[in-house]
């Protein structure tokens, strides 16, 4: 057996509970160009994913000609409001923490945007917990495809084995057992 020497963590639902923060900046952002979603609607499409693949999704089906990318970033601005009410997971934090007390590398890998992660790591105090981060921005394939997980490693240097995930969604589950490391569900 491999020894553990890398501690890989996502974001939305694992670190932070932020789906109420994303879905509200979400549904004012689409709003905006006249689409309406509920809270129950983007989670069922938005869990786990990029804004590539599921807003283009949410506009078909309104059937409104719209550009993704300016909802995003749209989403961006408005999300920032949001950051005071988004709860970090402190079990999760005690974890790194340790793990970066006994020399193991850390990622934070998310489908969210770099800019959403900086500023949310920023405000909450905990962007000392990650050696890298891996966003929506830095790949070309999205969770489920292991692609965000084989870049962590990479940049931190260690093999899947040598590594263990924190994911809470389908989609996280299933990128990181394809990526062949040690997955643990979170619950928050």
């Amino acid at each position: 057996m491999s020894i553990l020497r890398a501690i890989l963590v996502d974001l939305d639902g694992t670190l932070a509970r932020t789906v109420d923060a994303n879905s509200a900046a979400y549904q004012r952002a689409l709003a905006e160009v006249g689409v309406t979603i509920s809270q129950k609607q983007f989670e069922w499409k938005a869990q786990g994913r990029n804004w590539r693949q599921f807003l283009p999704e949410f506009l078909s089906d309104a059937g409104v000609d719209a550009d993704p990318e300016k909802i995003a970033d749209r989403k961006i601005e408005i999300y920032r409001s949001e950051l005071p009410h988004i709860q970090i997971n402190q079990a999760l934090v005690s974890i790194l923490e340790t793990g970066k007390s006994h020399q193991m590398k850390t990622a934070l890998v998310t489908s969210a945007s770099m800019s959403t992660v900086r500023t949310l790591l920023s405000v909450k105090e905990i962007t000392h917990l990650f050696d890298t981060l891996v966003t929506g921005d830095d790949v070309r394939y999205h969770k489920p495809h292991p692609e965000p997980y084989i870049l962590s490693a990479e940049r931190l240097m260690v093999e899947p084995e040598e590594c263990i995930v924190y994911e809470d969604s389908d989609v996280g589950f299933d990128s990181a057992t394809a990526f062949g490391a040690h997955v643990i569900r979170v619950v928050f």
